[in-house]
């Protein structure tokens, strides 16, 4: 049979427009079935302008030979690069090569899978030359490929950022394509322009509000880590997603909790915990990847911890989270992969900050003068939050209960007399209403009661038993933090000195005026006696 220029058209359009219409994110539109399209040049080059962006508002955004569409365009994605293989078996030069393209039409004929393994794509009955690569797409999203002969061709997405949680679906292009636009029937597009789409993954991290977990050294931080789920494609499935979080080296205790889907807690089977050093992951398995899936649009989150073991140099904790995950097109659900140990570039949060600082008590004897006072052994204290905890000038009202250092709310004065309270929490990077915080703060007033006077010592009594302090992120506070104490009254003791002296020879003379009054009385009596008896 032979075929015209009219019929080969014709065949070209019903084939190669409806492949890339697809592509293009357009609409089918209304072809004029008696075109005239003339004869391809067969000896042609052409070309492939790749435009990637992320999900718009699904409206085309571009039309095959460039010109705009209308729609609006999702944010474009940087770094990722296609392959183009020319497929085996079709010549389009020949008719009945568009016939084969046309039949690549069909729903299901293209497989999600067919770029599974990018060096060893697979399309049913047909076989690939060498791939062409495209370079990375730039900073709006372009890439090219050049020098492409007139063939048929399957694109895979095989370079993608980490950010992009799932490669566009495998296409079949041919270069040339025709321009099936309203005004433009009867051209041949050889600088072909397609706009595949991606889904893009985020994570977020914040700082629970340290009032639950307590002030001071000893006590928990906790950051929850937060991810949104994509909506993946039907045979899209995850081959692994992981949030990871290496954890500043003042905490100690490391670990992750409260893994949570839309809120509700997941299985202990969905995921498994590993901590390594200060590196914690939490990486879900089969059956969890299956739920993320399902999950589309809800949060995923994990809440890392550790324990408060001393406050730095600078006073700051420093933290940020990252998420790894990838998908792969199967038929049906893979079994997970090994995420990988140092991923390029994957998506992280911003880095959240929380703030400590040091504070020494000193205990003295307030009789003894000079500045050096002798430290006191054995006073205790308790620490409050004070009620207006970011004034200017601290003042001596608390609020709430003793705060537990160390697991400790009783705070003793050691052989020297002092106590060194080894972090105490100042301030966070987190803006959020009602949190017991100011935002980057730099001073937080604390209220220091003492309990018990060392022994020998008088405990000061009512607002005298108060002291306000001011912690300072990054430094030791130790100003109006000396505590004086007052010795205990004793019974006065004997003196031993010229009085004394005195004392005991008027008490001796007068015990010496008794017993001779008594000798006296004795004869006078016994004189009488001996007269009566005369008598």
């Amino acid at each position: 049979m032979k075929y015209n220029a009219s019929t080969l058209g014709r065949r070209a359009a019903a084939a190669a427009g409806v492949l890339t219409l697809a592509v293009l994110g357009l609409a089918p539109m209304a072809q004029a079935e008696n075109a005239n399209y003339g004869n391809i040049k067969e000896n042609a080059q052409g070309s492939l302008v790749i435009h990637k962006h992320l999900t718009g508002d699904g409206n085309p955004i571009g039309t095959v030979d460039g010109g705009a569409a209308g729609g609006t365009a999702g944010a474009a994605v940087a770094g990722v690069q296609f392959t183009a293989y020319p497929i085996t078996g079709i010549n389009l030069k020949d008719p009945a090569g568009w016939s084969k393209v046309s039949a690549l039409s069909a729903s299901g004929a293209i497989p999600d899978s067919a770029c599974a393994d990018p060096a060893n794509p697979k399309l049913d009955g047909y076989g690939f030359e060498a791939g062409m690569a495209s370079p990375d797409t730039d900073t709006s999203g372009v890439a090219t490929i050049s020098g492409m002969p007139v063939k048929a061709y399957l694109v895979c997405e095989t370079k993608t950022p980490s950010n992009i949680v799932q490669k566009a679906k495998p296409f079949v292009v041919t270069v040339p394509t025709p321009n099936t636009a309203a005004g433009q029937e009867g051209n041949w597009v050889y600088d072909v322009h397609v706009y595949p789409k991606n889904e893009k993954v985020e994570v977020t991290k914040t700082i629970q509000d340290q009032k639950v977990n307590g002030y001071a050294v000893g006590s928990k931080v906790r950051f929850p880590v937060t991810s949104t789920l994509p909506k993946l494609d039907a045979k899209s499935y995850y081959k692994y997603f992981q949030l990871r979080d290496t954890m500043d080296e003042h905490l100690t205790e490391v670990t992750a909790t409260d893994i949570t889907l839309g809120g509700a807690k997941m299985d202990p089977g969905d995921y498994k915990v590993v901590t390594s050093g200060q590196t914690v992951t939490v990486t879900f398995t089969k059956v969890g990847l299956g739920k993320l899936k399902e999950a589309a649009g809800k949060p995923v989150q994990a809440v890392f911890e550790g324990k408060v073991a001393s406050a730095s140099n600078n006073g700051d904790i420093t933290n940020k989270a990252q998420l790894i995950s990838d998908t792969t097109y199967a038929e049906q659900p893979p079994n997970p992969e090994e995420p990988p140990a140092t991923p390029d570039n994957p998506p992280t949060t911003e880095t959240v900050t929380t703030y400590w600082g040091n504070l020494t008590i000193k205990k003295v004897d307030s009789h003894q003068q000079g500045q050096d006072k002798a430290g006191l052994k054995g006073a205790e204290f308790q620490l409050y939050k004070a009620k207006d905890s970011y004034a200017n000038s601290c003042s001596k009202d608390k609020e709430g209960d003793a705060i537990a250092v160390n697991g400790e709310t009783t705070l003793t004065t050691d052989d020297t007399g002092a106590i060194n309270i080894q972090g105490l929490f100042v301030s966070d990077s987190i803006d959020e209403a009602g949190r017991d915080n100011k935002v980057n703060a730099t001073e937080r007033c604390y209220v220091l009661v003492e309990t018990k006077a060392p022994a020998g010592f008088v405990l000061p009594s009512g607002d005298d038993a108060v002291t306000a302090v001011k912690v300072k992120a990054g430094t030791v506070t130790t100003d109006d933090v000396t505590v004086e104490n007052t010795k205990q009254s004793v019974p006065g003791l004997p003196l031993t000195g010229a009085n004394g002296m005195l004392i005991l020879t008027a008490s001796g003379a007068s015990l010496l005026m008794i017993a001779v009054g008594s000798v006296l009385v004795a004869r006078y009596r016994e004189r009488k006696h001996s007269a009566n008896l005369a008598a």
